[in-house]
C-alpha cells in the first residue's frame, strides 16, 4: 500500500484485513518492526489523531517528526510540498498529513514520502473509520447487518463520510439523521446511506456515532442556536433510553458536553469512546506495518 487518502481507495478484502491486523494488535500480537521516521504534518490542531500516530509509530520503532504551523517554516509560507520534501530528506518514510482546508494529498503522491490522509477538510478521515471499525468489531464480531446511526453536522464532516464508506464496505447498513441544514437533501443517497428521524434511529442502531457540533455553524446561519440544537438533535440521557440494550455510542471527539451528547453519557456503560481512541492506535499501527511492508 503505497498511500491512504481515502476510505474508498481499499478494496474490501484491504480493508477487512487492516481492520482485522489492528483488531489482532489490540489483542496482544507482537507488532512488525521497521525502520526510519513517521512525520506528522499538521495544519489543523489535533490530540487524538497526532498522539495516536506517534504511538502507533512508536510501536513499530519509527521516530517520530512533528510539524505543524506553530513554530514551523509553514509561518513563512512554506509549502506543503516543500514542508514534506524536508521531512523525508530527513528521514520520514510516512508522513501523516491533516488540513482545514480541503487539500488534495493526491497532487502530492508522487513526492518521495508515502502518505497517509489524518483528516482532510469535509472529505476523508480513513484512519478514524479504520479504529472505529475495529472498536465496533471488537464489540459485536463482524460488520455484517450491523446498523450505524450517525447523527449530526453531516455536511462538514469527513468522519461520517470515511465512516459511511468503510462501514457499508463491511455490511453494515448506515442510517443518518441531523437538521436539514446540516444533511442537505441527496447527501445521505449520495454516502449510499438512509436518512431517517433522530428518535427512529436510535431505535434501530446497534452504534450510535454522535459528531461534534462546530459552533461556528451557529454563527454562519445552519442554527437557530446551540440551545435549539440540544433540544432537538443532542444526544441525551432521555434519548440513549432509546437504543435497545447491548448498543453502543461513539464519538469521535473532541466533545462539546451537554451541547450534542450528556455530559453522563460521556463514560456511561454503552460509551466506547475511549474505545475508540484506543483503537485509534492500533489500526494506525496496522495501516504504518502495511504501508512499509515492515517485518
Amino acid at each position: 500500500m503505497r498511500h491512504l487518502l481515502a476510505i474508498r481507495d481499499l478494496a474490501q478484502a484491504e480493508l477487512q484485513a487492516l481492520v482485522a491486523r489492528g483488531l489482532a494488535l489490540r489483542e496482544g500480537a507482537t507488532p512488525a518492526k521497521a525502520q526510519g521516521a513517521i512525520a506528522t504534518v499538521f495544519y489543523e490542531d489535533s490530540t487524538r489523531t497526532r498522539l495516536s500516530f506517534q504511538q502507533a509509530g512508536a510501536l513499530l520503532g519509527l521516530h517520530h517528526l512533528s510539524i505543524s504551523t506553530e513554530g514551523s517554516s509553514i509561518q513563512k509560507g512554506e509549502s506543503v510540498e516543500d514542508t514534506l520534501r524536508t521531512v523525508a530528506a530527513l528521514g520520514a518514510r510516512v508522513a501523516a498529513v491533516r488540513s482545514p482546508w480541503g487539500l488534495s494529498l493526491q497532487a502530492l503522491t508522487d513526492l518521495p514520502i508515502q502518505l497517509v490522509n489524518a483528516g482532510d477538510g469535509w472529505a476523508q478521515h480513513p484512519t478514524q473509520a479504520i479504529a472505529d471499525l475495529i472498536a465496533v468489531k471488537r464489540e459485536f464480531g463482524e460488520m455484517q447487518g450491523r446498523t450505524l446511526l450517525i447523527v449530526g453536522d453531516i455536511l462538514h464532516s469527513r468522519v461520517a463520510r470515511s465512516n459511511a464508506e468503510g462501514f457499508r464496505a463491511l455490511g453494515a447498513r448506515v442510517l443518518l439523521a441531523g437538521p436539514p441544514t446540516l444533511l442537505p437533501p441527496g447527501l445521505a443517497q449520495g454516502l449510499g446511506a438512509e436518512e431517517v428521524q433522530l428518535e427512529e434511529g436510535l431505535r434501530q442502531a446497534d452504534v450510535c456515532m454522535v459528531l461534534r457540533l462546530q459552533r461556528e455553524r451557529q454563527e454562519r446561519g445552519y442554527l437557530p442556536s446551540i440551545a435549539e440544537y440540544r433540544r432537538l438533535w443532542g444526544l441525551t440521557a432521555a434519548r440513549a433510553a432509546l437504543l435497545h440494550e447491548g448498543a453502543v455510542i461513539l464519538h469521535p471527539g473532541p466533545q462539546n458536553r451537554d451541547v450534542e451528547i450528556d455530559d453522563e453519557l460521556v463514560a456511561a456503560p454503552q460509551s466506547r469512546i475511549a474505545e475508540q481512541i484506543t483503537s485509534g492506535v492500533y489500526g494506525r499501527a496496522a495501516v504504518l506495518e502495511a504501508m512499509l511492508d515492515a517485518h
